[in-house]
């Protein structure tokens, strides 16, 4: 049976809830679908039950996954069919699962930057009796500075030579690992884990130095990547580490499919390349942004490129003047202002 459905929406987390919103209040009089493979209530239900009874025909949620489409029709998992006018994929990341033996044992979780999934992690770990953390980043570090105030002995483990070594100098990292040293936490630097230990549940884990340390949780904090794989099944250009590929109005290489949030690429216009950096705040704007202008496009995210590379001509242009009247000098790129 097809189903038809003028806006679709493809995701779990919060960037697919806040599209979907912004375009309910954009377009009132368009019919919205959202398509999310987590069968578990989320906050997608809990808001969205709130503002519509129990999901009118107006706004409605499919517990499925897409396997491929033709043309403008997806084609589902569970045989089922729905046709779009415009689709957004807001897939969100995945953590990097590291290779090594025993991650697959229970009381081993991969850590990502979902807020959701990480309260709900940090809840089962206040219930373990020594901790482990495999990953010195912000993220790492911030779960072992709150379970180490509530009381858990907890170890941080770090392959780098300090902690959060690409957010903060030496002088920042050896602070933070005497702050968390005095809470009563172990910090390992300049190691890896080699394997976890245990039968059907992790035990402890071993070093590259054949240390053993025991414990009864394992967080994994390694990073993340963007989910892609839906960009291969619906056949638009996606990079495998740096997301399914969008323009400055988060448009992919087909015109009627948007991406956003991390599963979508970044541009950075400082470094002039793709970014694999995008804060929470940043992807809850873009959501907002990309759900009212599906249909009329008037934010165009690429303005500030336009007004850099503006600007730059209008300078080049300032000095070429200047050189005519011969008041500019070329060696220290100084551009006189007038007096007034």
């Amino acid at each position: 049976m097809m189903e038809k459905y003028q806006i679709v929406i493809a995701g779990n987390g919060e960037p697919a809830l806040v599209c979907t919103l912004s375009a309910r209040n954009t377009y009132t009089d368009k019919t919205i679908a959202i398509i999310k493979t987590d069968k578990q209530n989320s906050i997608i239900e809990e808001i969205l039950s709130s503002i519509s009874g129990r999901f009118s025909n107006m706004l409605i949620v499919f517990y499925d996954d897409i396997c491929g489409r033709d043309h403008n029709v997806l084609h589902l998992n569970g045989g089922g069919k729905i046709e779009y006018e415009k689709l957004v994929l807001a897939t969100g990341s995945r953590a990097i699962e590291p290779p090594i033996d025993g991650i697959q044992l229970d009381g081993v979780m991969l850590i990502n930057k979902d807020p959701e999934q990480i309260r709900k992690i940090k809840a089962e770990a206040l219930d373990a009796e020594s901790v482990v953390i495999y990953g010195g980043g912000y993220i790492g570090v911030e779960l072992c500075d709150e379970l180490l105030r509530a009381g858990k002995h907890v170890t941080l483990i770090e392959k780098s030579k300090r902690l959060m070594p690409s957010s903060f100098d030496s002088d920042m990292s050896n602070k933070v690992k005497e702050v968390i040293e005095n809470l009563g936490g172990r910090v390992i630097l300049d190691s890896k884990l080699k394997s976890v230990l245990g039968i059907d549940s992790v035990t402890g884990v071993k070093l590259n130095s054949e240390e053993v340390i025991d414990c009864d949780f394992l967080m994994i904090c390694c990073g993340s990547r963007p989910n892609v794989g839906i960009a291969e099944k619906l056949g638009i250009i996606f990079d495998r580490d740096r997301g399914i590929l969008v323009d400055e109005y988060f448009r992919t290489s087909d015109k009627n499919i948007y991406a956003v949030g991390d599963c979508a690429a970044k541009y950075d216009f400082f470094a002039s390349d793709l970014s694999n950096v995008l804060t929470y705040n940043s992807k809850m704007e873009e959501a907002k942004l990309l759900g009212a202008n599906l249909y009329s496009v008037i934010f165009n995210r690429g303005k500030m490129l336009n007004y850099l590379s503006e600007k730059k001509d209008l300078k080049n242009r300032i000095k070429s003047e200047l050189k005519k009247l011969e008041i500019y000098d070329a060696t220290k790129d100084i551009i006189p202002m007038p007096r007034l």
